[in-house]
């Protein structure tokens, strides 16, 4: 409804006495309307409307959300222009609950959609617009808010960021024809599956893509109570492909018990280390000092005869001084510089 004003003013020279009375009338008839709250203004169409045109609420001093009935189903469905008619988006029907500060109640919703399946509700009618008419009307959901919805897994308190979106390469990477929500959880599970397993080659990342649409298929349709047994069959053998079943990781499980040195001891036995190339090996003599120093020193300290100790003996004698020895040429002049003469 839009209020009565003159669209042109010549129209108005053309007015007589009585159709200038009728038209001021009205006029103020519609705007003592307004200030009683018995016509209201929708922003969004930018027309006015009549309370009931409009769902009630105590948030607001004129006791309705401020926004008509029918902005509100743009905004909370999909518009089929082949059949002129609009059509449920799970993703946009919680995106406008969240913003009316309403529940969102699985049970309810998935009821509804099962009703316009089975031919229950008049044609044209929407799951949105049915539950709202549940939430509005019924008395145990009067004082219920967004943070009392009720989601697929059955807890109130389920995490759900309205704002939260997909990264584009997931999109990318499982196509189009995904809700949005459908892509978070494939994205969960892509993240999931690729940090917790070794995922480097491309069948190995077809299988995880495989899996992931898996178990989106089998959350739908347990949340719609369907029979999950040959979807979760087909998890199997998709994950026994793969390599990725729980008895197939029994081995790494058990190697996350060992303590380092057993992790050691086991890739010595499993997978040794090859000998390095003569240019590569010690170095830094690090494994000579550990040898002569430690090795070759404690052999020598317990009497081992043995390849340490004698190549700490060969190395203490790089570094040792030894008497000259009688006849060899400054022997005696040597000696005395260095320890004095003899009394």
């Amino acid at each position: 409804m839009n209020l009565i004003l003159p669209k042109n003013p010549s129209l108005v020279k053309r007015m007589n006495a009585d159709t200038v009375r009728k038209s001021y009338l009205d006029m103020s008839a519609q705007v003592q309307e307004l200030i009683d709250h018995k016509l209201i203004h929708c922003p969004c169409c930018d027309k006015y409307y009549r309370p009931d045109s409009f769902y009630t609420s105590s948030e607001f001093a004129i006791g309705v959300y401020p926004i008509c009935k029918d902005c509100l189903l743009k905004r909370a469905t999909d518009y089929d222009a082949k059949e002129q008619a609009y059509k449920d988006n799970r993703e946009k029907t919680i995106r406008v609950l969240n913003m009316m500060d309403l529940p969102f109640i699985e049970t309810i919703y998935q009821q509804c959609l099962d009703n316009i399946k089975d031919g229950r509700i008049a044609r044209g009618q929407t799951a949105y617009t049915q539950m709202m008419g549940f939430i509005k009307s019924l008395p145990a959901y009067q004082n219920y808010h967004w943070k009392d919805s009720v989601f697929g897994n059955g807890t109130p308190d389920y995490d759900v960021d309205i704002n939260r979106k997909a990264r584009r390469e997931i999109k990318k990477l499982f196509g189009a024809g995904f809700t949005e929500n459908d892509y978070l959880f494939l994205q969960d599970q892509y993240d999931d599956w690729r940090a917790r397993t070794q995922v480097d080659s491309k069948s190995q990342e077809t299988y995880v893509m495989q899996i992931c649409l898996q178990l989106l298929d089998i959350d739908k349709d347990r949340k719609a109570g369907k029979d999950v047994t040959n979807k979760l069959k087909t998890l199997d053998t998709l994950m026994n492909s793969a390599k990725l079943q729980p008895k197939q990781n029994v081995n790494n499980a058990a190697t996350d018990s060992l303590s380092f040195g057993e992790l050691i001891e086991k890739w010595e036995n499993e997978k040794p280390i090859p000998e390095p190339d003569p240019e590569f090996r010690d170095i830094n003599g690090i494994g000579k000092l550990i040898r002569v120093y430690f090795a070759g020193h404690l052999s020598k300290a317990l009497g081992l005869k043995n390849s340490y100790s004698e190549e700490y003996e060969e190395e203490m004698k790089k570094n040792t001084v030894t008497q000259a020895q009688a006849g060899e040429s400054g022997s005696s002049d040597t000696y005395q510089q260095i320890f004095g003469a003899e009394e």
